[in-house]
């Protein structure tokens, strides 16, 4: 991988908990081309982009299966809350 952005995020490191989180954090890492990302860090902070979200809502869906709107990573920005946003909704359309 690229370099390391843990020097722009002011949050101490957190690991991702979970199944969940730890694709979301993984998912991330590679498509930003950075070593780790922590449950509480920034996807803006950490240098994403719009074509970014694209591409990570992307491989989610063909990894995992998760249906995942790239407008969620601009309102739930923070790993935990939009590994909990795509959790969420996968579970909603599971039961549908």
């Amino acid at each position: 991988m690229t370099e390391s952005r843990e020097q722009f995020v002011d949050n101490v490191f957190a690991e991702p908990e979970g199944d969940g989180e730890q694709a979301v954090a993984r998912v991330i890492a590679e498509v930003l081309g950075i070593d780790r990302v922590g449950r509480m860090d920034s996807f803006y902070d950490l240098g994403g982009t719009s074509l970014a979200a694209i591409k990570i809502c992307a491989r989610l869906e063909h990894e995992r299966g998760w249906r995942v709107d790239p407008a969620w990573l601009f309102t739930s920005d923070v790993v935990a809350d939009f590994a909990r946003k795509v959790q969420s909704e996968a579970a909603l359309a599971a039961e549908t």
